[in-house]
């Protein structure tokens, strides 16, 4: 569900925008409701939302631009309902989504939130990479070697390969120097070990990094210049995962 505030004084266009989402809308969820610019101000802080549909005049005098200047309107997806269509451009200066006039086409109604759905899956996506990747940089991982225990960051892994029931970590150091270390465990155990980090199966001999992808096509190349064969059955399906993952999309 997409979390949803409206910041409207005339009750009738409350009323009216929310029938009209349940119609068009369904997966929208109005959390809230403020009927004016300083009720908003103090109440939009507190809230944890998606999305923000907001009038522009206000019977406080406290209009829908003083009330984005005191917040952070760039983290905002702001589509903007009101009666006066002097001030779109002025509204996407402040980030709009879109800038629907009353009273409210269906049409314009759904086209505006199928923008906002865009960009709220986008930053969805980005603030997903951003946790894994902070994960990735801060965490390791116990690698068992033959002689020794090695502790070693996820990122600095390039690829794993399969060596039978055992396994070869292929990684950088802590002075970027390459090393390959082979332990006990298979290439499944690793699989499952590092699912919530950006490695991938490109072939049953071999689990890759995609942060050290570099370019890919019959094979895949790796920013050391490895150079690692794809599964020729799952070729489309790894091309797609790679471009997702590089492309954030």
């Amino acid at each position: 569900m997409i979390r949803t505030v409206i910041v409207e004084d005339e009750k009738y266009s409350v009323l009216n925008l929310q029938n009209m989402l349940k119609d068009y809308a369904p997966d929208i969820e109005v959390t809230e409701v403020f009927s004016s610019g300083k009720e908003a101000l103090s109440g939009l802080p507190q809230l944890d939302f998606d999305l923000l549909f907001l009038d522009i005049q206000f019977n406080d005098d406290f209009d829908a631009f003083r009330l984005l200047e005191s917040l952070q309107f760039e983290q905002l997806h702001i589509i903007f309902v009101t009666s006066y269509n002097q001030y779109a451009l002025k509204a996407f200066k402040y980030n709009a989504i879109d800038y629907i006039t009353k009273p409210i086409d269906g049409d314009d109604l759904v086209r505006a939130i199928k923008k906002a759905r865009q960009n709220i899956f986008k930053k969805n996506r980005l603030d997903e990479l951003l946790r894994t990747y902070n994960a990735f940089r801060n965490r390791q991982i116990v690698v068992k070697g033959q002689t020794e225990t090695n502790f070693i960051f996820p990122n600095k892994i390039l690829y794993i390969k399969a060596e039978k029931e055992y396994s070869t970590v292929v990684y950088f150091d802590e002075t970027d120097t390459e090393n390959e270390l082979l332990t006990s465990k298979h290439l499944g155990f690793w699989e499952n070990e590092l699912l919530e980090f950006p490695f991938l199966r490109v072939h049953k001999s071999y689990l890759v990094n995609m942060e050290h992808i570099k370019s890919y096509g019959k094979n895949i190349k790796l920013d050391n210049g490895s150079e690692l064969a794809i599964s020729r059955d799952r070729r489309k399906e790894i091309h797609l995962r790679i471009l997702q993952y590089k492309t954030g999309k």
